[in-house]
Order: C-alpha cells, then sequence, then structure tokens
C-alpha cells in the first residue's frame, strides 16, 4: 500500500504563560492592562494550548530519543575500531620488530657480496646452500615489508574512520543537547500556564481523558503480541509515570513505552513513534485494528503513539505529569484520547 500521510498540525500558542493570574468561574483571568484587554480564554482554550505544548513536547521528545539512539550506536563503532586499532598496532609492532631482527643479522654479516662470499669461500657447494637461504630470507623480508606497508596504510584508516565517527558523537550529543533544552523549556511554559489554576482546574486541564483502571470487556489476546498487550496493561497497573527519554522499567516516553512492550515478547521495534511508524507495516483503517497494533496521533511525523488493546482502546504513556493510562479512540467516550490519529502499524 502506498505510503501516505496526514498533514502536519500547526499552530502557535497566541497566550503566555506570563499573562495567566488566576481563574473564575471557568475561564483564565488576565492581568489588567492600560492597552486593549485581549479576550479572556476559557479553560477549553487553555486545555488546547496545554495540548499543543504537549505536542511540541513529544516531538522534541522524539528527536532527544533518536540522538540517544545515533549516539549509542556511535560509541558501539567508535569502540570496535579501537579495538581494531590496538590489534593492528600490535600486529605492526611485531612486524617492525621481525624487520629490525633481519636488519641487525644482515649488519653482523658485514653485508659481503655474494661474489666475494664465493671467491672467500673453499667449498663452492656450501656457498650455493647459503646463498638459497639468503635469498628465502630476501622473500621473507619482501613479504614483511608488504604487511608493514599495508598495516600502516589499514591502521591510518582505522583512525580516520575513528575519528570521523568522534566528530560525529560531538554532533549527535549537541542534538541531543538541543532537544533536551527545547523540552526543558516547553515544559515550563506549560509548568507556568497552569501555576495559577487550581488543582482542579490544572486535572482538568491536563487530564488526558484516560484511566488506570480500565473494567471494560477486551479480547484475549495470544502468542507475542498477547505478550505485547499485558505489558503495557500492567504498567498501566502499576501506575507508572511518563517520563521522557525513558524506556522503562518503571516510566517511559510514549514510543519507549511500545519499544519495551514488544522487547518483553522477543521483538525489536524501532526506538521513536517517527521509526516506529515508517518502519513498521502501515495502514490507515480503524477496522484492520488488532490488539498489539500501535496507534499513531498527531502530526506527520507523528508525534505519540500507543498501543491497541481491542474495543477501541489503547494503552500509552500520555505525557510529563500524566501515569500509563487506557484511553478510547470513541470520540463519545469519558476515556477519549483527544488526539487526532493519523495512522496504525503492525508488528511482524
Amino acid at each position: 500500500m502506498a505510503s501516505h500521510r496526514a498533514p502536519k498540525v500547526s499552530g502557535r500558542v497566541t497566550t503566555t504563560a506570563a499573562t495567566v493570574v488566576g481563574v473564575t468561574a471557568g475561564t483564565v483571568a488576565l492581568l489588567p492592562s492600560t492597552s486593549q484587554a485581549s479576550p479572556t480564554p476559557s479553560l477549553d482554550q487553555v486545555k488546547a494550548q496545554v495540548q499543543q505544548l504537549n505536542a511540541q513536547t513529544d516531538q522534541a521528545t522524539n528527536q532527544y530519543d533518536a540522538a540517544k539512539e545515533q549516539y549509542a550506536k556511535l560509541q558501539q563503532k567508535v569502540d570496535g575500531l579501537q579495538a581494531q586499532i590496538t590489534q593492528e598496532q600490535t600486529t605492526l609492532n611485531s612486524l617492525q620488530t621481525s624487520m629490525g631482527l633481519q636488519a641487525a643479522a644482515a649488519y653482523r654479516t658485514g653485508g659481503i657480496s655474494p661474489t666475494l662470499q664465493l671467491a672467500l669461500n673453499s667449498s663452492p657447494d656450501k656457498f650455493l646452500s647459503q646463498a638459497g637461504i639468503e635469498s628465502q630470507q630476501a622473500d621473507q623480508e619482501a613479504v614483511l615489508l608488504r604487511s608493514v606497508s599495508q598495516d600502516k596504510a589499514q591502521l591510518a584508516l582505522d583512525k580516520k574512520f575513528a575519528a570521523q565517527a568522534l566528530a560525529q558523537q560531538q554532533e549527535v550529543l549537541a542534538q541531543a543537547q538541543a532537544a533536551k533544552t527545547k523540552i526543558e523549556a516547553t515544559l515550563q511554559s506549560e509548568k507556568d500556564l497552569l501555576s495559577n489554576l487550581t488543582a482542579a482546574q490544572q486535572a482538568q486541564v491536563t487530564s488526558a481523558g484516560g484511566t488506570t483502571s480500565y473494567s471494560g470487556p477486551l479480547p484475549a489476546v495470544s502468542g507475542r503480541a498477547g505478550i505485547a498487550v499485558r505489558y503495557v496493561e500492567s504498567k498501566a497497573a502499576a501506575g507508572d509515570w511518563y517520563a521522557w527519554g525513558a524506556t522503562g522499567p518503571d516510566n517511559f516516553d510514549c514510543s519507549g513505552l511500545m519499544y519495551a512492550a514488544w522487547a518483553a515478547a522477543g521483538v525489536q521495534i524501532p526506538r521513536t513513534s517517527e521509526e516506529q511508524f515508517s518502519g513498521l507495516s502501515q495502514f490507515y483503517s480503524a477496522s484492520q485494528l488488532q490488539p498489539g497494533d500501535l496507534v499513531f496521533f498527531e502530526g506527520d511525523p507523528p508525534g505519540h503513539v500507543a498501543m491497541y488493546v481491542g474495543n477501541n482502546m489503547v494503552v500509552h504513556a500520555p505525557h510529563t505529569g500524566a501515569q500509563v493510562q487506557y484511553a478510547s479512540l470513541d470520540p463519545s467516550s469519558s476515556n477519549y484520547i483527544y488526539m487526532s490519529v493519523v495512522g496504525y502499524a503492525r508488528v511482524g
């Protein structure tokens, strides 16, 4: 099936966190101003802003997770190259030692020419035998010289590759740090936006629409999909929390939960929601959903992912400050997930 994606979700937060100072009767009160007052946003509007900040955090978390994963792969490459360089240097040192011993032996013979050796030697047969030995030694020297030359070239090449990998690591580390800074800034904006709401209003605004204990009917699932489904359900039951960049065992970001669940089933899937969407078998009809399938939300590439467990329900790690929970894909449900679906994918 041809790959296609939903259009990118765009928009900007138009009310800054610094303007929020209080709440009255379901609206957010603003500081009085000598200029024309801005429209007073409702709690629903504040919730929309918070949801957009969460979407921005999801995208930045994907970037952070991808950078961490790339850094780890580069570290493996660097470690392998360094081990190889050590072995090559040891071999080269051994070859150079052998060359040195042969050179010392030649020096001790005084470097007498074959003609003079024949003239001085009382036995031509003995001389010819010695000449054959010297020819073999010359051949061995030529082999050693070629080996030394080849090993020096390979050593220089591997050192170049190692230097390039280390430089890439520094670039990836900078990318991870930039993503981390963006995440922290976005979370601070959300915290400022919510800081003057009551606890009940904050809960209303930040609600992901889910529940950590779902008692409705769910299908029995066997095989590896069953293991993955039971894993995410156990994390909801345990009340584990969202933590960006985490893959367990007690905290997860959205894609980290999917990654850990399928790892528990013995299947390695990509780390980020973007990689999971592009790297697994995509489909675009909810009617095809089976327990264990991944459901993707919010943007192109998708910024959020959950696992389908049956009966229109998913389990996911929603956002910072929320626990792993069940949520519904049905807009009429009280547990509705409040995010737009952009596609689905199946593992295996």
